[in-house]
């Protein structure tokens, strides 16, 4: 048996075996040792790549918070001069970190930016990333792109919101190159390896490797399909390892790479990470240990067996050992970079274990905003830093949370007890061996407080809304259907807010058609804005007067047609009696001028007539006749006085009355007036107070009142007059023009007659205005009862509808008891006169007349025809007891006579006549205060009682 194996062939043969199992094991047991340096270093790739991926994620993380908080604050959303310094104070203090500080409108145009001052107003909308940010509304990072100062830059953009509403960005721009050397430059593998990062759309943010960083990696990668497959796999978000084949320069030898790849999170996108090493560098820590295993191979090939695995197993421990502690010496330094970048973060950060929520670190922004020391927070737990109300809740959500990212808002309580709001970002990590989770705490108070003042300014702004008195609407200008409105404009127009959300601007519009309306709301568009009044119908059909503001707006990027519509429908009633009173105070001072003629010839009719009656025997039949002129001049005589009275320019004698007693004194006088056909009725108030007016006045309200009932009455009917006392209060006069708050005694005469319709209502006191026939009326009744209440200082209403009958409700002030006392006492004419008169009149007509009637009563007279021969009679000496005279007279007026004649005779006594108005008299400053006046035409019992109270003064 020992010969044939010691037999040449069948040593040969047993050699061989032996040899092609020990090459077999050979082989086997390096492939295992490369297979697990591979393993080992694509496990340290990883960690470093996790690192670097979890330090860029948290560091737009911490910007996101930074740029959201900011985003809030009231000078940079209305990008004002305070909030350009405020951001000009932001990139000072960060501009080791950015490189510029930009806000955007909702356009893409730059409101402002540094330090690139003269960007402000360009429009970037065409760049990829402000698309996608006007499209999301949500915060986006941007792919790498080459800026205008040369460098290869990555923008982080933070929308900015007004309510719900999108107002456009803030945003920074920080160099790509140096983030990615602040995380990636710090990653060594071995001697050869290194990292490097792309980002979505291909393009190599950072790479060591000459002339590769800002490049496309498929223009990189173009020579190697192997790198290229790595690439379209990681591009699609997902992590693993690879190895590659690719030559750096021309003419170079390829170099295989072993590599690890995973994405970076980012808000709306992501990168890859790629930690790579050289084969070569991976595989020449085996070269030793693979020649050691031949030479024993080759020593011995029976003991090899033996020899190699446990020299195999040996060396990979140790080599395992030497590549541990390796590792573990740089992932100490690794930790040393993550911890200095931990420390000097400006947001505060803290460390707390998962399971036991024990604090294990804190940074230095914490200690400071806090005011604990840090020996101090580590004797505490997370719950701790939270007021009693949320503990229990931190307690359960902190319970859950493993693996993912936490973003949440709290409060926080310092060590002195304050509590605040807090934005917290975490996420787990291993740390001193245990498994913990790191924290990054943004301080929101001053967020808080700005979205409470917005919550108030809406508030504010509805409220104002609301309590507008005028209606406010929002209109569609394409359907013309309302978005919004406030309350008032539903009570204008008489609808629920339910009813009126239905309806269109065609549905309330009275007058314009819905193509002119149209047209209208076109016109306003183009004009941007419009003021106009309009007719409106409200539910219940009846039309308003409605004076409409309208301009467009942009409300969330959408034009809308906001319009104030205010009722003028009073006010335009109010401007109409205005307008009616001015013209009738036209009419009235036509009405006066015409009175000093008329009076005058008036005057001389009456007073010759009535002097022939006395020189002819009263059984004489030319007496009829001197009754008939005297009638007839009479009846002129009382149309004068009713243009007088329509004008309120009549000189009247007013006396405190009782309206009941002389009701009750016209009811005989009434009764024939109207006739048997109509029934009068008077119900009296009592208590009734006193007026100050002229009887005869009066009386002139109730004949031309009853009149006219009478005449709207042909068939018969029903005349009632009442009385009764009335306040009238402020509320009330603003909407009746010409009232005056205070007490009144109000007349209401109202008829069963056939009514007036409003055509006639707005005429009825006009003068000379009759719906008689030509001949049966003089048109003058309601207009001297017009005239009449004005002038006592009163007022009148009328209200009638065709077939309803009318009624007139007078107004006359309270006279106060005090007042009438004063007006009580009359004095009785003497039954003859005596004493000598001094008459001046130009009318030589006038003057004979009235010479006559003097004499009559028993005075004696002397004649003067002008002012002249008046002062010549007066300065000569002869007695004269009381001068009469006209007021106006050619060449001089009866003042300036009187004047004249008291400088050389101060105590005479002087009574003025006219057949001019009072106004005009007094007007021209003859007749004041405390001088006796009387008004043409003379009647011969008035003139002696004027004489008599003139001679007593």
């Amino acid at each position: 048996m020992i010969q044939k194996f010691v037999n040449k062939r069948a040593l040969a043969l047993l050699v061989l075996g032996f040899t092609c199992l020990c090459i077999f094991i050979f082989n086997f047991a390096y492939q295992k040792a490369k297979d697990a340096a591979i393993t080992r270093l694509n496990q340290e790739q990883f960690i470093h790549a996790r690192q670097a991926a979890r330090g860029i994620e948290e560091y737009f993380v911490t910007w996101t918070g930074i740029l959201t908080s900011l985003s809030r604050l009231h000078e940079i959303f209305n990008m004002d001069p305070a909030g350009k310094r405020q951001m000009e104070f932001f990139y000072d203090a960060h501009k080791d970190q950015i490189r510029s500080f930009t806000r955007m409108d909702e356009k893409g145009n730059i409101l402002f930016t540094v330090p690139n001052l003269e960007m402000s107003g360009k429009n970037i909308a065409a760049q990829k990333h402000v698309q996608e940010l006007i499209a999301t509304r949500k915060p986006v990072v941007s792919d790498v792109f080459r800026s205008i100062q040369g460098y290869d830059a990555v923008a982080l953009h933070v929308p900015v919101f007004d309510g719900n509403r999108f107002r456009g960005s803030i945003a920074i721009i920080v160099n790509s190159q140096g983030l990615a050397k602040r995380y990636l430059e710090v990653i060594r593998v071995g001697k050869t390896g290194y990292a490097w990062v792309v980002s979505r759309d291909g393009t190599e943010i950072y790479c060591p490797a000459a002339g590769h960083s800002g490049q496309s990696v498929f223009t990189t990668s173009a020579g190697s399909p192997s790198r290229l497959a790595m690439v379209k796999a990681m591009l699609k978000g997902g992590s693993g390892t690879a190895s590659y084949t690719i030559a750096f320069n021309k003419g170079a030898a390829p170099v295989k790479r072993h590599a690890v790849y995973l994405p970076i999170k980012l808000d709306n996108t992501f990168w890859a990470i790629v930690v790579a090493s050289s084969e070569e560098e991976i595989f020449s820590s085996l070269t030793s240990y693979r020649n050691k295993l031949a030479l024993v191979v080759g020593t011995t090939l029976f003991a090899a067996i033996v020899i190699c695995i446990l020299v195999l197993r040996a060396l990979l421990i140790v080599r395992e050992e030497a590549v541990y502690k390796e590792a573990e010496a740089e992932l100490r330094a690794s930790e040393e970079k993550y911890r200095y970048l931990f420390e000097q973060n400006p947001a505060p950060m803290l460390i707390y274990e998962r399971g036991t929520l024990q604090m294990l670190a804190v940074n230095d922004a914490f200690v400071i905003s806090y005011g604990y020391s840090k020996d101090e927070v580590l004797e505490l737990k997370l719950t701790d830093l939270y007021p009693e109300e949320e503990k229990q809740k931190i307690t359960e959500v902190a319970a859950g949370l493993s693996g993912h990212t936490y973003v949440g808002e709290w409060h926080h309580r310092r060590k002195d007890g304050t509590v605040f709001p807090i934005f917290v970002t975490s996420h787990d990590m291993p740390y001193g061996g245990k498994t913990a989770r790191i924290g990054v705490i943004t301080d929101i108070t001053d967020r808080k407080l700005m979205e409470k003042t917005i919550e108030e300014e809406a508030i504010f702004n509805r409220l104002l809304l609301e309590h507008s008195p005028d209606g406010i609407v929002i209109i569609d200008p394409e359907t013309a259907r309302f978005i919004n409105f406030n309350t008032a404009v539903c009570r204008q127009l008489g609808y629920s807010r339910e009813e009126f959300a239905q309806l269109s601007v065609f549905d309330v519009e009275a007058i314009e058609t819905r193509e002119e309306t149209r047209h209208r709301i076109e016109e306003i568009v183009r004009e941007g804005r419009s003021d106009f009044e309009t007719m409106q119908r409200t539910s219940q059909g009846e039309l308003r007067n409605v004076h409409v503001t309208a301009q467009i707006l942009t409300i969330q990027d959408q034009p809308v047609y906001y319009c104030i519509w205010r009722d003028v429908t009073e006010q335009k009633k109010l401007e109409e009696q205005l307008r009616q009173s001015q013209k009738m105070e036209s009419v009235g001072r036509l009405a006066g001028g015409v009175a000093h003629d008329f009076n005058n010839m008036l005057g001389v009719i009456i007073g010759s007539a009535d002097l022939c009656q006395h020189q002819i025997a009263p059984d004489s039949p030319l007496q009829k006749y001197l009754e008939h002129i005297i009638k007839a001049a009479q009846r002129s005589s009382d149309i004068t006085r009713q243009l007088l009275a329509f004008s309120r320019k009549e000189v009247v004698s007013p006396k405190p009355v009782n309206l009941n007693s002389l009701i009750i004194e016209s009811e005989k006088m009434l009764c024939r007036l109207i006739g048997e056909d109509v029934n009068l009725t008077f119900k009296p108030s009592t208590g009734l107070w006193t007026v100050l007016i002229d009887p005869a006045q009066f009386d002139q309200i109730l004949m031309n009142l009853s009149a006219n009932s009478r005449d709207a009455m042909p068939d018969g009917g029903t005349l009632d007059i009442a009385t009764g006392n009335v306040h009238v209060d402020a509320d009330y006069c603003r909407h009746h023009s010409g009232t005056v708050p205070g007490d009144y005694v109000k007349i209401t005469v109202s008829d069963t007659g056939t009514g007036m319709d409003r055509e006639t209502r707005d005429h009825i006191f006009e003068p000379f205005f009759t719906t008689k026939g030509v001949g049966v009326g003089t048109g003058l009744g309601l207009a001297t009862v017009y005239g009449i209440v004005t002038q006592n200082k009163g007022f009148i209403n009328v209200y009638s509808e065709p077939g309803q009958g009318s009624v007139f409700n007078i107004y006359l002030p309270r006279l106060l008891d005090d007042e009438a006392a004063e007006e009580a006492a009359e004095v009785a004419p003497p039954p003859k006169g005596t004493g000598i008169i001094l008459l001046v009149e130009d009318e030589e007509m006038l003057l004979w007349t009235t010479t006559k009637m003097l004499e009559e009563i028993g005075y004696t007279v002397q004649q003067a025809g002008s002012p002249a021969r008046a002062i010549e009679i007066c300065t000569s000496g002869e007695q004269i007891d009381l001068v009469l005279t006209d007021v106006v007279m050619p060449g001089m007026n009866g003042r300036e006579m009187v004047d004249r004649i008291r400088s050389a005779r101060p105590d005479i006594k002087v009574l003025f006549m006219s057949g001019y108005t009072a106004d005009i008299v007094a007007q021209r400053g003859i007749v004041e205060e405390g001088m006796f006046y009387i008004s043409k035409p003379l009647d011969a019992r008035q003139l002696h009682e004027k004489i008599v109270q003139a001679l007593a003064s």
